[in-house]
This record gives C-alpha cells, structure tokens and sequence, in this order.
C-alpha cells in the first residue's frame, strides 16, 4: 500500500487541467415561456401608464378650475400693504389670508373694499390696488412671511 507517485514529463510540462465541465440545464420551450414571461409586465407597464395620464389629467383639471390666490399691493391715504387674496371658489367668499376684514373685491376697477362686516355696507373702507401678481410671487410672500 504504497502511494503511486505522479508522473512528470520532460522540461516540467505537465497535462493542463480541464476545467469543470458544469452540468447543462435542459431548455424548455423559449416561445411558451417568453411570451408568459412578457405578457405580464406589459398588462402592468399599460395600467400603471393609465393611472398617470388619469393622475396627470386630474391634476390639469385641479390647476384650470380652481381659482388661483394673487398677490395684492393696495394703498389707502399713503399707507400701502400687501396681501395674499385667493378668489374663493363658488359658495365660498373669498378671503384676505392676513386680514380679519372680509374683501368685496373690484379687480376690473383695480378696487378693493375690505369691510368688518359683510351684511353693512357701511363698514367698508376703499382701497386703490396699485398691483396684482400671480402666483409664484404668492408662494415666494408665504415662505418668506
């Protein structure tokens, strides 16, 4: 029970190890299992491309219908302020959003009437609008104010 010794060849060249022949996997049918395969996410590409145009549109149609708030600079007797005024929306009064003053606006007239109390009349005070801005530079009073 002796060990069998290696053989060497001349100069030290040796065989070159094989390398490791891996098993092979059978294929399956490619046509069955690709179409399977890409039948899936493109029912998932087409619904999650419905859901963002329908999100999109709900989103252009939010931008259309609702009033956008403006930025107003008016002066009575020498004294000027500036406020975020937003229109309102139907059935609801619009709004001064720094002033306990309800607005009864004249936009066409550069007018603004701000009154203690809705129903009087008479506790209105005219103001001259001297300028109105969108809504970029409401965004830019509200995050500074």
């Amino acid at each position: 029970m002796s060990k069998q010794a290696k053989k060497q060849s001349l100069l030290g060249q040796t065989q070159g190890k094989r390398p490791n022949r891996r098993p092979t996997q059978k294929k399956t049918n490619p046509t069955a299992n690709n179409t399977a395969t890409n039948s899936t996410p493109v029912v998932e590409e087409k619904s999650s491309s419905k859901a963002k145009w329908l999100i999109m549109g709900i989103l252009v149609i939010f931008i259309i219908a609702f009033p956008k708030p403006k930025l107003l600079t008016y002066e009575k007797l020498g004294l000027v302020a500036q406020s975020i005024y937003w229109p309102g929306l139907p059935g609801v009064d619009p709004i001064l959003l720094d002033s306990t003053l309800y607005p009864q606006p004249a936009l066409d007239r550069n007018t603004l009437y701000l009154c203690a109390d809705r129903a009087d009349p008479k506790t209105c005070h005219k103001y001259q609008i001297i300028e109105q801005k969108g809504i970029f530079s409401v965004i830019y009073k509200y995050i500074l104010d």
